[in-house]
């Protein structure tokens, strides 16, 4: 009896793992031994390819739906398969170039573009695509400007590093003189430039409890500003996701109750939002540029047949966001984490290069 070296019998298990996947993935049928024999390892027996597949069960990566049919990959197998692709993943240049071309069409607006992100990874991906944007109290404000709109009405209009713009009606119930107007946008920008929303709102609190009198004619304007700022942002601003209606489209009957349950989740928006925080901050911590949870590596149990592809983006050296897609755990690896990181450094270079500040002060009178 011949007896394999130990790396050679390492090497032919993982090529038995890696084609189950990947049959599977294609054609979402079990695979059995002499599909195998036949297609993959032609030199091999049907004999020892069962073998192998009854160890690669034992040990977690596959599993048997039927006693008498093939076999299926488990989460653990689909970690192997990503695991492995990571390394080795490439775009083809003719869909790099598609993507390019319709990215560089123009938009006005940053959230436009995060829309229109989501849009393209949904269309390109057959499944969910998404952006997540970190929430606008931890963004670093670029510049508060103030602009009169009506009698005792200002327009606060905010813009953060990471071109995110948000605006909101300041209502004071009295006339302000545009050089008062000027006055407060000026200090406030000299002062909470580089800070954080929420770091620039405890620094202003405390400016003017101290008492100091440079602001002292706009101390009141000052506090409504801050009341109205505190005022929380909806997850609807932080999330953009497309594409539930075309999973729908490819998704077989036996797999609508995962996608029903998955579709609760994106309703209710906040605890997706909170999932995608957590995952966020991981992508930060670590340093790396992809993350996969696959089935049961999400924690939210509605999420636990799908997997989720992800990139953070960056500005500098700050996270601000993340993007990625949803879609069933058969997807076609390879090619989404090569998407997904293409189009987070699409998204990172537009942002790094956004042109969202407002105008002198004097646009804003």
């Amino acid at each position: 009896m011949r007896i394999l070296r130990p790396e050679v019998a390492k090497e032919r298990k993982e090529k038995i793992l890696r084609w189950v996947v990947q049959q599977f993935v294609e054609n979402r049928r079990p695979v059995g031994s002499q599909l195998i024999a036949s297609s993959a390892l032609k030199d091999v027996s049907s004999a020892t390819i069962r073998n192998i597949m009854k160890e690669l069960e034992e040990e977690g990566y596959l599993y048997q739906p039927h006693t008498s049919g093939g076999r299926i990959p488990t989460d653990k197998a689909y970690r192997y398969y990503v695991d492995y692709l990571t390394g080795v993943q490439r775009m083809a240049a003719q869909e790099r170039e598609q993507i390019e071309q319709q990215y560089d069409e123009r938009v006005s607006e940053i959230n436009n573009v995060m829309l229109h992100t989501s849009r393209l990874l949904a269309r390109l991906s057959g499944a969910a695509g998404f952006v997540y944007t970190l929430n606008v109290e931890d963004q670093v404000v670029k510049r508060l400007d103030f602009m009169p709109i009506g009698p005792g009405v200002l327009l606060a209009v905010l813009v953060t590093e990471s071109g995110i713009v948000r605006h909101w009606p300041v209502r004071l119930g009295y006339d302000l003189a545009p050089a008062k107007v000027r006055l407060l946008s000026n200090f406030i920008n000299t002062e909470i430039e580089g800070m954080t929303l929420k770091e620039a709102q405890k620094f202003l609190w405390q400016y003017i409890q101290s008492g100091h009198r440079e602001i002292a004619d706009v101390a009141d304007l000052a506090i409504q500003v801050l009341k109205d700022m505190q005022k929380p942002q909806t997850s609807a601003e932080e999330l953009y996701i497309e594409g539930i209606g075309r999973m729908l489209e490819n998704t077989e009957q036996a797999d609508y109750e995962d996608l029903k349950q998955m579709m609760r989740v994106v309703e209710e928006r906040q605890r997706l939002s909170g999932l995608l925080a957590e995952k966020m901050e991981d992508l930060r911590r670590s340093g790396k540029q992809i993350n996969v949870s696959i089935g049961s590596e999400n924690e939210l149990a509605e999420l636990q047949n799908v997997s989720i592809v992800s990139s953070a983006y960056r500005v500098g050296d700050k996270t601000i966001g993340m993007l990625g897609i949803i879609g069933p755990k058969h997807m076609q690896y390879t090619k989404v984490m090569s998407l997904v990181k293409f189009m987070g450094d699409l998204l990172e270079g537009t942002i790094s290069n956004w042109n969202a500040l407002p105008g002198k002060e004097d646009d804003y009178e």
